[in-house]
């Protein structure tokens, strides 16, 4: 169900701020606002900054990370503005056959077998916390590569997102949750503190060994959460996600554009629904296949901890940042559905902080709440993205 801006505006309260019209303190002191950023300087457009090297030497967004001591356990409180929001999955509308393009000649090094499958069944670090760990499978090159999972929905709604960070090439991970809209971590397109927005967003679906398998896209718009961008850069954060708006291009020579969701297909989503759940936690964490390959980790709740998070068995790190956490992750069986939380291949969290040991193996992420539903209700406003 899609929300309008205005009424959820007046319902919530949240203030709307743009680029420079407030500092980070200001949007400390009101975690309910956004602050957004429109690439409006061809210098920032991907296609111009991004060159076979640069997409290569990228490094994993560092995994921003906790300290056991600092992190306490909380009942869960809803965030009093909120009611539960949703917006439902959707599969591919274009059907296209686009030949993968090469964004680099992976090193043999990244394509080492040295973590051949990267499965640790049952598996759990000292806060023992169980999960399921694996490359996502079957994966198929070549003629077989339309029938590789990680190129059909609902798994190829996501992908890496690179950025730069003064100047240097990073990457993280992400997820498109409607036409135009790809959702990530906060801190994978802002610092948190007063150096602001990260540069030169593109956004690789179903991403594999330096493949494109649907092409590169570049980003229009983007906005994060006044709860990150004030917050410090420090974790666990109240509200560490965004969203991108991502522009429309042909898929082939002579065809229309097509907008990147059609492409795809999207994930619905589904607010205060982390805690009490089990998800499949989505991205190209570095440690797992170099992040080369997409990887899967499916765990349940094991606790909330203050201010607004969850944590779940994980033993992703860095480069994982910015996946999506989604609860039902299937298709359908006859005679399926049935339970009292059905909906399916619905984003419940985003990944956002891990544990300076690793020794835990789990990560966390921020509760999608009223904050996720202001920075929805905005970037569908703008016209096309959401319709």
């Amino acid at each position: 169900m899609r929300h309008t801006a205005s009424a959820m505006s007046a319902a919530i309260g949240t203030l709307f701020v743009s680029l420079g019209a407030a500092s980070p303190a200001a949007f400390a002191a009101d975690p309910y606002s956004t602050v957004s950023k429109e690439n409006v300087e061809p210098q920032l457009q991907g296609s111009q900054y991004w060159t076979p090297e640069r997409f290569k030497a990228a490094k994993p967004m560092t995994l921003p990370l906790a300290r056991s001591a600092a992190v306490s356990e909380m009942s869960v409180q809803p965030d009093l503005r909120s009611v539960p929001q949703s917006s439902n999955a959707h599969p591919p509308s274009a059907q296209v056959n686009v030949a993968p393009s090469l964004l680099y000649v992976p090193d043999a090094a990244m394509l080492s077998s040295a973590n051949a499958y990267g499965i640790e069944p049952q598996a759990s670090g000292t806060f023992n916390t169980p999960y399921t760990s694996t490359r996502v499978f079957p994966m198929f090159s070549g003629t077989s590569a339309a029938y590789s999972a990680d190129r059909s929905y609902p798994y190829r709604a996501v992908g890496k997102l690179f950025f730069s960070i003064n100047g240097a090439p990073y990457v993280c991970s992400a997820s498109v949750i409607q036409r135009r809209v790809v959702a990530t971590a906060g801190h994978c397109v802002h610092s948190g503190t007063s150096a602001g927005f990260h540069s030169n967003f593109v956004f690789v679906p179903a991403f594999r060994d330096g493949a494109a398998p649907f092409k590169q896209w570049n980003w229009r718009y983007v906005i994060v959460t006044g709860a990150w961008a004030g917050g410090g850069g420090g974790v666990p954060n109240a509200a560490d996600y965004a969203m991108i708006e991502f522009g429309d291009q042909p898929m082939s020579t002579g065809a229309p554009a097509s907008k990147l969701g059609n492409v795809t297909g999207w994930l619905g989503w589904q607010t205060l629904s982390l805690n009490g759940n089990h998800t499949s936690k989505l991205g190209y964490p570095c440690n797992l296949d170099n992040c080369q390959k997409m990887h899967n980790v499916a765990s349940t709740a094991y606790r909330a901890v203050s201010p607004n998070n969850v944590e779940y068995g994980s033993d992703a790190r860095g480069g994982s940042s910015g996946g999506p956490w989604v609860q039902n992750f299937e298709e359908l069986s006859v005679g399926g559905g049935t339970g009292n939380n059905t909906a399916q291949n619905r984003v419940v969290g985003i990944t956002s902080y891990g544990y300076v040991s690793t020794d835990p193996k789990v990560q966390g992420s921020s509760i999608l709440d009223s904050r996720w539903v202001g920075l929805w209700n905005a970037i569908c406003a703008r016209a096309g993205n959401c319709n």
